[in-house]
């Protein structure tokens, strides 16, 4: 059977709606939440969309036969815009299937193909959040090392493993 269509967009404020619903009804312990109402997420999401216009950041929505699943971003590092940051987040019904390594080889393309100056990826994430890790190994990541303490969420502080791919 054929592999069903994954693709990504920039996000939108109409996907302020689908992203609160997966926010706040999926079990996502190692990402940072702060969604207090679909009006949140839309001013966010207003953000996003100046700040890939304006080519700071480069968030994507995750499709699924056109339908919103996930996101997945793009974040050049301040003072070293040729690093970037991948983050992403995906609807708990979507887990173990692969769709978010193929998010991020697609975040990946758009790099290589529409922003020259990025040469390198990398990926944070607490040492727990062994799926996470899997996406990004599977997508050709490397592990580079163990950060202590870096990662703050609700209040306790996490040791995270940074993964990294160079792509120039």
């Amino acid at each position: 059977m054929p592999r069903a269509a994954i693709t990504i967009r920039p996000q939108m404020v109409k996907d302020a709606a689908r992203f609160y619903k997966i926010l706040t009804t999926g079990n996502f312990r190692f990402f940072p939440l702060n969604i207090s109402s679909i009006e949140a997420e839309k001013r966010f999401l207003r953000n996003n969309v100046r700040n890939f216009k304006e080519k700071k950041t480069f968030n994507f929505s995750i499709l699924l036969e056109g339908e919103v699943i996930g996101a997945i971003g793009l974040i050049p590092e301040t003072g070293r815009n040729y690093n970037a940051e991948v983050g992403y987040f995906i609807d708990r019904r979507y887990h173990g299937q692969g769709i978010t390594t193929e998010a991020v080889r697609l975040v990946e393309e758009y790099a290589l193909s529409k922003l020259p100056f990025i040469n390198r990826l990398q990926a944070i994430m607490v040492v727990e959040n062994l799926p996470s890790a899997r996406v990004v190994e599977k997508a050709g990541f490397k592990k580079e090392g163990l950060l202590h303490s870096y990662l703050c969420l609700e209040g306790h502080f996490h040791d995270v493993f940074i993964y990294g791919k160079i792509i120039r």
